[in-house]
Order: C-alpha cells, then structure tokens, then sequence
C-alpha cells in the first residue's frame, strides 16, 4: 500500500512539474496566444514520462482555459489565456444571510453583465470572510494555485483572510473601501465627501435650509467635516436629533425613525432629508409616507443609490451614488496597469447623480 502511494505520489510531482513548465511558459509569453504547443510525443520525450502523463498534464491545463485540443493539429493556446483577462471578485457574504447589502447586488450583477459576450470573465467568490468550508473558498484556492486570475477585488476589507493565498499570492489586489487602509492591497475610494458636497449643494439650490442625515454606522471623519463646513457654507442648520443611524443589515427600524423626524406634529421639523445608504431607502421612505408630508413640498430627498439598481421607492427623490460599472471598470483598469509594471493609479470613484451617468 505505501509503495502504491509513493508512485502515486511520483506521477503526480511529475504531472505537476509539466503543468508548471507550459503554464508558467505561457504566461510568459513563450508560448504565444494562439500558438501550438509541443506535441504529447514531444513533452514526453523531453520530461522523461508516459504518454498518460503528459495527458493529464494536459488535461489540467485544458480545464483551466489555457490550452485547447484541435485534434490531429495538435493542442494550442487559446486566443485569451484566463491570467490576461479573468478576474476575481470577492465578496465576504452569501445573499440572503443577513448581512447582504445592496451594493454587493451591484458589484454581482454588473459583473456578469461585462462578461455577457465580451473579452471579460469576472469570477464571483461569495462568502469569502474567514470561513474556509465551502464550494466558493475551495474554487478560488484553486484559481488562485492554479494562476488563472489577473487580479482579485474585494468588495470590502478582507477580514479573516490575513495569510490566506488572497492575501500572499503574487497578485494585484485591490479592495473598495471608504478611507485608505492596509498597505497589503490598492485601495479604490468610494468618494462620501463628494457625496455629502453634492447632496447639501442640491438641496441649498433648492432653497432648503435645515438638514437631516438618516445614515449608517461608519462614515469616516472626512464626511462629517465636510458636512459641517458645507453647512456654514450654504447658511444651512442641522440639529444632534435629526442625525440617525441605522445598521444597513437590519434596516427595518429606519422606518421608524424616518416617521419620528419628519411627523407633523413638530414644531422644528427638517425640510431636507439625506438617506446615506441605499439599505434604508425601502423603509425610510415607508415612514415618510406613513408621517403624511408632502414630498418634496415639505421635505426634499436626496437617497444614496447603487446605480444602476436603484431601491424601489414610492415618493420622488434625487439619487446619487456610485456607478458600479465604473468601480469594475476602475478596479480592472488598474489590475491591468499593475500587470504591466506600472502603478496602480489612485482609484477614486465619486458620487454622481443619476442624469450624469
């Protein structure tokens, strides 16, 4: 049994040593796309093993994209070897756990989108975030070990992957975030100053003077800063009350809260309302309408937006947020750069409103 296990052992170093070899020759340019390989007689004469050996090799490389039979032609690199134009996106949750927010929806559906019949494939790896026993965590090991990808973004910090392959391997990564952090990733800035100046500088222009936030946890320094000054600037006023938070991931008491700042009954009452994140629109704008204003006669909105996948709502508001095509096509554009050798860039998405896009 164990001298078993040793051949075993012995075919599949040998398997593996090919594998590298024509992989690694690939991705260098040696093999060109599009060039055909040595033949199965070839790679067994210069490797010194079986012809069974060699087609497993080969079939390994042929299930990974970069090579493809043609018959009595031979076998030949494909026209795109995945390391050039496969992507991973990383996402730390499952839809559906609890912790979903809107903007993972975005980022999923407009990946597939950009892959639908274009010269991009975007992997999407969910429930990435420490827990190792799942189909997804398995999948991108081995897209990972077996150098497929061009680059990985993560939907958020990673957490809980901190000497996991994403975090070693000799990969660009990038990881969309709301301030700079770790040095171990680029990051791209989802730009919240430009969105509190946009939205206070809509509503000033509206006439609109006093000003509430219904937001979540988390809003870095910058953004309430730049919310005060924006304040004196436009002569506008806000009160400690009118500034709520509520988590994104148990967004039903938002309601609620929406109800209690803008019921009529008030003698100081906001006539501006900012929702911050498009996890409460849903049920903020359900305790607008239950408190019976006039919008936007008596309070004018302006709600945070994934675009192009809005949050349904049933009373007129002005959206503004983040273009998730653009935070793919940012995040890929400098994956690309760093594979050239060059910079990363700065990657800074800003806020813009839904006529800009």
């Amino acid at each position: 049994m164990n001298h078993y296990a040793d051949v075993q052992d012995r075919h599949a170093a040998k398997q593996d040593r090919i594998v590298t070899e024509l992989r690694d020759a690939i991705r260098d340019g040696r093999y060109a796309p599009g060039s055909r390989m040595p033949t199965r007689a070839e790679l067994q004469q210069s490797h010194g093993v079986s012809s069974v050996t060699v087609q497993r090799a080969l079939d390994r490389l042929i299930a990974d994209g970069f090579v493809v039979p043609r018959g009595r032609h031979g076998t030949f690199v494909v026209e795109q070897p995945p390391h050039t134009c496969t992507y991973g996106l990383i996402i730390p949750r499952t839809q559906g756990d609890g912790h979903w927010v809107r903007f993972w929806t975005a980022l999923g559906n407009e990946a597939v989108a950009m892959t639908r019949g274009k010269r991009v494939q975007i992997n999407r790896y969910y429930g990435i975030d420490g827990e190792r026993d799942h189909d997804d965590w398995r999948r991108l090991l081995h897209d990972i070990a077996a150098e497929r990808l061009a680059g990985l973004l993560l939907a958020t910090v990673p957490s809980g992957l901190t000497d996991t392959p994403v975090m070693t391997a000799n990969l660009p990564r990038i990881a969309i975030t709301l301030r700079p952090e770790k040095p171990t990733f680029t990051p791209l800035m989802l730009d919240n100053v430009s969105f509190i100046e946009r939205a206070l500088e809509h509503l000033h222009a509206l006439g609109r003077t006093r000003v509430a936030i219904l937001g979540v946890p988390g809003h870095p320094p910058e953004f309430h800063k730049r919310f005060a000054e924006c304040l004196k600037r436009y002569g506008m006023n806000t009160r400690p009350f009118w500034l709520q938070q509520v988590t994104p991931s148990s967004p039903e008491p938002a309601q609620g809260v929406a109800h209690l700042l803008l019921h009529p009954g008030q003698r100081d009452r906001p006539d501006a309302l900012i929702i911050s994140d498009d996890n409460l629109v849903e049920h903020a704008t359900a305790g607008i309408v239950a408190a019976g204003i006039a919008v936007p006669g008596d309070c004018a909105i302006v709600a945070h937006c994934n675009f192009p996948w809005p949050t349904p709502s049933a009373l007129p508001m002005r959206r503004l947020g983040y273009d998730a095509r653009e935070v793919l096509r940012t995040a890929l554009e400098s994956i690309d750069r760093q594979r050239r050798g060059e910079p990363p860039g700065t990657l800074v998405v800003p806020a813009r409103f839904e006529d800009e896009l």
